[in-house]
This record gives structure tokens, sequence and C-alpha cells, in this order.
């Protein structure tokens, strides 16, 4: 889980992953869109994990209960996942699929039958990313009208998934 001391660099993780994307002309994040005063909150909510490679952080995700925002009233069955994000020098090393397993494996623990998460529709790229990791195109949704729709992605999960894959 992250602590208080963590939300800066969440931030630049974050923020380094969307000039990235701004650079590739992908539609998916701008730098500085989420301020540290945000994540430190969402932190405190205990919504922020962070995994550190030699005591620095290197990759993050936030996990939170429900998502009415982007996939309207839904009951108690999946966990949520935003901003995962890994630090570009490990690409390719599988860190991100292991954060998405760890999510899974704690909404197995906590009863839940999915893991959901969303994307730009337009990113293609991503969209492939997350169906290599099991996950399945399950909608759309037009949170900020119509402007960006995004896909709703999600995976089912197996219930007897409780083990921790590499993330904390």
């Amino acid at each position: 889980m992250a602590g208080p001391a963590d939300a800066a660099a969440v931030v630049a993780l974050r923020d380094a992953a969307a000039r990235w994307m701004v650079d590739s002309e992908i539609v998916q994040w701008a730098p500085g869109e989420v301020r540290v005063e945000a994540v430190r909150h969402q932190i405190e909510a205990g919504e922020w994990f962070v995994h550190r490679v030699d005591g620095v952080v290197r990759g993050t995700l936030r996990v939170i209960d429900a998502d009415e925002e982007v996939w309207g009233p839904r009951p108690p069955d999946a966990l949520y996942v935003h901003g995962l994000a890994v630090d570009r020098s490990l690409r390719g090393a599988g860190l991100g699929g292991r954060l998405l397993g760890w999510a899974g494996a704690r909404a197995a623990r906590s009863g839940r039958s999915h893991l959901r998460l969303d994307c730009v529709e337009t990113n293609q790229r991503l969209r492939r990313y997350y169906r290599e990791q099991g996950f399945q195109e399950v909608g759309r949704s037009d949170r900020d009208g119509g402007r960006h729709p995004v896909t709703l992605l999600e995976r089912r999960l197996d219930p007897a998934q409780t083990t921790n894959p590499g993330g904390r």
C-alpha cells in the first residue's frame, strides 16, 4: 500500500507516462492533470498501491470499490483499476501484468467476481494490451460528454485466485 510520502512519486510516475503518451501521440493522459494533493487524499483512503524496485516507486495503480462515474451503478461484484503506470525503464518486464494480477487476487480475496478498468477508446495499443492481459471489452462510456469516449474492459476472476503475484 502507498503511504502519504509516496504521493509525489505516484504523480511523477504518472506524469512521465503521460509525457510519453503525448510524445507518442496517444490520447489517454495529460501531464499535470492529477495533483499531489488529490493522490495524497486517495492514498489516505487506501486506494493507491505501489511497487518498489531498490526502494524506488517503479509501478503504481489505484484500486477502488466502485466507479459509477464511468461504469454507472453496478452491484458490488468488482474492483476497479485506475492509474496503472510503470516506469518506462521496466517496459517489457511484465510489471504491469503482475500489478493487474495482484489487483485481481485482491478482488478475488474480497469476494468479487471481476476486475474492471477503462481506457480511451482511440487508444488501440492500450486496448490490445488489456486484452492480452485477459480483459474483454464489454462496452463504452461517454463520461466527458463524448469528447474522449472510453472502452470498458473487465476480467472474470477465478475465486481461487488469492495469491500475491508480486505487487505490493
